[in-house]
Formats: structure tokens, C-alpha cells, sequence
């Protein structure tokens, strides 16, 4: 018999399985005071762990030995006070935690902004689950990029794909509207990227000290004014996609910084789309897709 906490909503409650059964059977059985309703949408608000893994199905077999946590009730930023707008979170487990970001926002804090960025909303909701609780930062999307995002939620995880990211993260594709048509429909960049003092980056084809950069691109559509890419990334570099394609001549729109001459939707079109990685707990292959933005495809079907 588990012990159970007075308040499903305030603590953490633990259960251990002794029999194979199916996850909202097992709920219902040794959560007493809570309505099959209530319990339905506890799996439906992401607050149910099975082993490492959070499920919202209430079909998800239980084997004898799993165990099972119901996390506290809480609600996604209510500090500093940042929208709900600015990300969504699409998975969460205890190991890692990932995010659909909004254009707009810090990946993580700047000397003049801390707070209104992704790492300190997510570190807030993340601290709720328990005072030793926080984020680790193992990628970062730039400010003008929107998204999908990870962040680790343990050491062992962080040092897991900061040791070993290109051979855990199977994909990471982008889709970019930039400026004018490329020569070829399909091509490789492959160049040399490094960082001035002013923090901009800058591309070179042949080996001048700087860090390689791959970049695998597939036109998609164009009208000849704008094409929409796809880009999947071989290295992740800082702003690798907007550098490359500026430096054979296409730069995304919007990116000023990067030679852009137009900004048709007031931001830099590029959408980080998929994000496909090996859970390092786990071994299982993990895939995260958010829909391009619509407005992306209207920029290239139309003209003038």
C-alpha cells in the first residue's frame, strides 16, 4: 500500500506498481480522493511521470517495478511578469525539457535583460517542481529565431549532449525565407565562421583559424523575389544559417545585420522546425516538430 500526501496539488506523490495495469486504471485505484475527471486532467496538464518519461495517455501499460509521480500543481510564468505567449512547452521529463519559443525572446540572459528570456521563465516553472530543481543550458536559438528549444534538467544530461551533440542529436532542420532565388536548388555551405570584437560573425571559404560550419539547404519554393529554404544543420554554430546563406548571397529577410535589404514581416525569417535527439536516460529517439509559420509561405507566393 503507497503512503499517500494529504495534497495531490502542493507535493510530489510517489506511487510504486506491483502488477502490470494501464496508467489511468492504476491512477484511479490508488488515487482516492481525486474523481476520474479530476485525474484525467492531472494526465492532460503533463503533471504524470512514468519512470523518466511524462505521458498525458491514459492507456500507457504500466509494468510490475515502474514507478509512477504526480507533480505538483503549477502554473508556466507567473513571475516577472512574462506572458504565457512568449514559448510553449512540448515535453517535459526529468531529464530534459523541451520548448516552442517565440520570435522575440532571449534564449538565455544578457547583462541588460536576465529575466525576460526563455531559460529564466522555464528555470521558474522547473523550481516549483522542488527547491533543488533548474535548468541547464545545452543549446541556444537567437533572439530574432523562433522555435524549438532544449534545455536539460540534470548535470548528467547536460554533460550528456554538451559532450556529445553531434552524434545525440540526429536533426536539427530550419526553414528561412531569404531574399532573391539561389543559384542551385540544392547545395552544401561549408565554411570557416569566427566572431569580431562587435560580436558579429563572420564567414570565410577557405581555413582561417575560424570554427567549420556545415549547412545542407533545399530551396522549396520561390517567386524569383523571396525563396523559402530548408536548411538542416551538420555543425551549430552561432547564427551558422543567417552567416552562410548572407555570405553566397541570399541573406535571410529581415536580418539587417546580415546584408538583408528587405523585412516584409517586421523579423528575421528563419523557424527552427525540428528537433530529432538521443534521450539520455533513455537511448530513445526523441522528435519535436512546430509548424512553420504561415506567414513565411505567403511572403513567397506572392510578388511586389
Amino acid at each position: 500500500m503507497n503512503k499517500q500526501k494529504t495534497s495531490q496539488e502542493a507535493a510530489e506523490l510517489i506511487l510504486n506498481v506491483s502488477n502490470s495495469d494501464t496508467l489511468l486504471k492504476f491512477l484511479l485505484e490508488n488515487i482516492k480522493d481525486r474523481s476520474k475527471t479530476q485525474i484525467r486532467e492531472i494526465l492532460k496538464n503533463k503533471r504524470v511521470v512514468v519512470g523518466n518519461m511524462m505521458t498525458t495517455a491514459f492507456d500507457f501499460p504500466l509494468n510490475k517495478g515502474d514507478k509512477v509521480r504526480i507533480l505538483p500543481k503549477v502554473k508556466l510564468m507567473q513571475q516577472g511578469g512574462i506572458k504565457n505567449s512568449s514559448l510553449d512547452i512540448l515535453y517535459e521529463d526529468y531529464d530534459v525539457i523541451v520548448i516552442n519559443k517565440k520570435e522575440g525572446l532571449l534564449s538565455v540572459g544578457t547583462i541588460a535583460d536576465k529575466e525576460n528570456t526563455a531559460y529564466h521563465i522555464v528555470n521558474m516553472h522547473v523550481k516549483k517542481q522542488g527547491r533543488n530543481h533548474h535548468i541547464y543550458v545545452v543549446h541556444r536559438l537567437d533572439r530574432k529565431t523562433s522555435g524549438v528549444m532544449m534545455f536539460a534538467k540534470s548535470m548528467a544530461a547536460r554533460d550528456f549532449f554538451r559532450n556529445n551533440w553531434n552524434n545525440v542529436v540526429v536533426e536539427r532542420s530550419y526553414y528561412a525565407v531569404v531574399e532573391g532565388e539561389p543559384k542551385y536548388k540544392k547545395d552544401t555551405i561549408k565554411s570557416y565562421l569566427s566572431e569580431d570584437k562587435m560580436l558579429k560573425i563572420h564567414s570565410s571559404f577557405i581555413n582561417d583559424g575560424g570554427q567549420l560550419a556545415i549547412t545542407n539547404y533545399e530551396v522549396l519554393k520561390t517567386n524569383g523575389e523571396y525563396s523559402l529554404v530548408k536548411c538542416n544543420l551538420d555543425t551549430g554554430r552561432k547564427n551558422q544559417i543567417r552567416v552562410q546563406m548572407s555570405a553566397i548571397g541570399y541573406p535571410i529577410a529581415g536580418d539587417a545585420k546580415y546584408q538583408a535589404k528587405t523585412n516584409p514581416i517586421k523579423r528575421v525569417c528563419l523557424h527552427a522546425a525540428t528537433l530529432q535527439f538521443i534521450h539520455p536516460k533513455t537511448n530513445k529517439l526523441l522528435k519535436f516538430e512546430v509548424p512553420v509559420p504561415g506567414v513565411f509561405y505567403k511572403i513567397v507566393e506572392s510578388k511586389g
